[in-house]
């Protein structure tokens, strides 16, 4: 992009004043066309300083996500407790890049969207300007205290959690809608090389690993490699969402971010915190040993869904010849017993064409890494094609592949 067009673009009252409103008590983080930023910290606290930067090359804006009482202060040599005390406030941007494509970064924006509306919150969305979208909950939405702690003292904590969270919670979900989205697993899993289980992070981004003086690419500002505008959208639009809408010449300004009502997001902070809890008392439990045995794990020990498949089903083969490669695998099959049982299979059910079971068998083969079949709780992989039927050892089960070692151990007590 000719710095004449920057220029140009920067130069729009609305622009200016879009960026300098969304600006205020935040850090500023200016960078240049080779992404290198100019001095921190530094703030923009009036509509023309958005021009008088880009003079200066300034090509992006980036601002901090928390909210600060005098932003022009922070300096890296403050320590946790100094930076908490000027700290008045967050808001939790989650960051979504897809790996390959920005339909897949569409499908995980819709998705969280939708996990936040189900808990009454109203989430703002973005355009990242590259492969990806922010979705916003501004700080108003969250409480001043929680369990009688200022929430200002729990940064970045709280947001780094809430965000693990969010991708536990939809994983299951988003998986089975990458897949709809790709048309099936083989689609899916050939947009990325070298994936070592199959789950939507393979795929997608979400961040979480928050620190002190975080910054995020503001509504507006142009990315430097792209050279399309971080535009804020409507919930509606990232459905057809397409990238040319976000060119200069076609950004108008207007749709809010990072807008929501007060304590609407007081029941996703109590899950969030009540959830972390919960996995910080697991992990504090000594595990208990585990088979370690290496030989091959006979079909009588299999899990109910798994001898489904083996026995014939109608509807989700293409899914469940994935399932079945990846779940022999686990179960320390050799390739070649793996490859006699998947053709037998086929040949059984007369399902799959000798020519598609031919190219999925080479690309299991090829995999350096053990893939896992999908969790249980995928509707896409199991329950909607009828296949989910637990027994008394699928109890607290979240991957198939764990059925067997919990079955041989209860043997080996009875035994």
């Amino acid at each position: 992009m000719h710095v004449t067009d920057i220029l140009s673009y920067y130069s729009r009252n609305d622009i200016q004043t879009a960026i300098a409103s969304f600006a205020k008590d935040k850090e500023i983080g200016c960078s240049f066309r080779d992404g290198s930023f100019y001095k921190r910290p530094d703030t923009i606290n009036y509509p023309r300083d958005v021009l008088e930067r880009v003079k200066k090359g300034i090509v992006a804006f980036h601002c901090s996500v928390e909210r600060w009482n005098s932003p022009m202060s922070i300096s890296s040599e403050l320590n946790q407790k100094e930076l908490s005390e000027m700290r008045k406030g967050f808001d939790v941007i989650l960051d979504i890049d897809a790996k390959a494509k920005l339909d897949h970064s569409k499908v995980a924006a819709r998705v969280i969207c939708e996990f936040l509306s189900d808990r009454g919150i109203t989430p703002t969305v973005k355009f990242s300007g590259r492969r990806g979208f922010h979705i916003g909950i501004s700080w108003e939405a969250f409480p001043n205290k929680i369990d009688f702690k200022k929430l200002t003292d729990m940064y970045p904590d709280v947001p780094q959690l809430i965000s693990r969270y969010i991708k536990h919670k939809i994983s299951d979900y988003l998986l089975d809608e990458l897949v709809k989205e790709e048309g099936g697993i083989a689609a899916l899993t050939s947009t990325v090389e070298d994936i070592s289980e199959l789950s939507p992070y393979s795929f997608i981004e979400v961040e979480e690993n928050w620190g002190n003086r975080h910054l995020f690419r503001m509504p507006y500002s142009l990315h430097h490699k792209t050279w399309k505008a971080s535009i804020p959208l409507r919930l509606y639009q990232l459905k057809n969402f397409d990238i040319e809408m976000a060119s200069p010449d076609k950004v108008k300004t207007g749709i809010p971010f990072l807008n929501n009502k007060k304590d609407e997001a007081v029941n996703l902070i109590v899950e969030a915190l009540d959830w972390g809890a919960k996995i910080k008392k697991e992990e504090k439990i000594k595990p208990k040993r585990k088979f370690t045995n290496k030989t091959p794990i006979p079909e009588e020990f299999f899990a109910p869904c798994i001898k489904c498949i083996l026995e014939g089903i109608k509807d989700g083969r293409k899914r469940s010849f994935y399932t079945l490669a990846t779940y022999l695998r686990s179960m320390n099959w050799k390739w070649e017993d793996i490859e006699k049982k998947l053709l037998e299979w086929n040949e059984n059910t007369g399902s799959l064409s000798k020519r598609m079971v031919s190219t999925q068998m080479k690309w299991h083969a090829r995999q350096k890494r053990d893939l896992l079949p999908a969790n249980c709780e995928s509707e896409a992989f199991y329950k909607s094609i009828g296949i989910c039927k637990p027994d008394q050892f699928c109890k607290d089960i979240k991957n198939p592949v764990n059925y067997p070692y919990k079955k041989m151990k209860r043997k080996k007590k009875k035994g």
